[in-house]
């Protein structure tokens, strides 16, 4: 029984490895295009700033989120 239970526990903390990878690439990503969309800003008509600052904030709660999960 205690095999059992000790085979669990290595499935378990190899499937919460897996996922912090996944979190971490995902966290990577939600970076890069806050950054992108930053440039884009920076470079933007006026008419076009409140869209593109709704959606900065947007990738920055999203950024926010994630690595609270971390």
């Amino acid at each position: 029984m205690a095999e059992i239970i000790h085979l669990r526990a290595i499935l378990q903390a190899r499937r919460r490895q897996r996922e912090q990878e996944y979190l971490s690439r995902c966290i990577e990503m939600i970076e890069q295009s806050l950054h992108l969309q930053l440039e884009e800003f920076a470079h933007a008509p006026e008419k076009e700033w409140p869209v593109r600052a709704g959606k900065i904030r947007k990738f920055g709660e999203l950024l926010e989120y994630a690595t609270g999960l971390l």
